[in-house]
């Protein structure tokens, strides 16, 4: 019992620690709640969210191994990942010159689950978890609850991000002001591939 509650303890700190570090992610999250406020940005939150639980139930089922196989399906993913995110950066753009007549378009839930599925440090962290504190495990039951944990302390770690964007709004409320936070965003969105697509 003792090993299990550790292992549940590590699994939350572990979730918390590379929920709040800065990613493609959290670089949308905080620009979406600067825009759109922390309420209208959780559906990116939860699209995270069942994104996560699909590539874990796909990791569980043989992906991992897969991958291991077959590294070329990492590298296109690793591109089809950067693609999408010059294509989130672009819009972060594009809206910073709408007029306010005209709706910015929000990323949102489905746009999430799907960006989760080529999102390469997304792929990194589960791996991570899965190996350090899934591995062979054939017990459903405690590898649902490992998830579980890891999904519960990665949700605020995420919903950070989009309440610091939002308290940034008031800040940013010139649209001058507002412009450069959004490119800047943008920048920083596309630099935080880079690592994985180089390093």
């Amino acid at each position: 019992m003792n090993e299990l509650f550790s292992a549940l303890v590590g699994i939350a700190v572990f979730g918390f620690v590379t929920s709040v570090t800065p990613g493609p992610n959290n670089t949308y999250l905080l620009t979406s709640g600067m825009n759109f406020g922390v309420r209208k940005s959780l559906a990116y939150v939860n699209g995270i969210m069942v994104g996560l639980v699909l590539m874990f139930s796909a990791m569980y089922l043989g992906v991992g191994a897969l991958f291991r196989a077959f590294p070329v399906i990492q590298e296109v993913l690793k591109y089809v990942g950067f693609a999408y995110i010059l294509y989130m950066a672009y819009s972060l753009i594009s809206s910073s010159f709408v007029h306010k007549h005209e709706e910015i378009e929000r990323a949102g839930f489905f746009r999430a689950t799907v960006f989760q599925l080529v999102n390469p440090k997304a792929w990194i962290v589960l791996m991570s978890m899965y190996a350090t504190f899934i591995g062979d495990s054939t017990d459903l039951l405690k590898v649902g609850l490992n998830l579980l944990v890891f999904l519960i302390a990665t949700y605020p770690g995420a919903v950070i991000w989009a309440a610091f964007g939002e308290l940034l709004a008031g800040w940013l409320s010139t649209p001058t002001y507002r412009r450069v936070f959004n490119i800047s965003a943008a920048v920083l969105l596309v630099a935080s591939m880079v690592p994985a697509l180089f390093l």
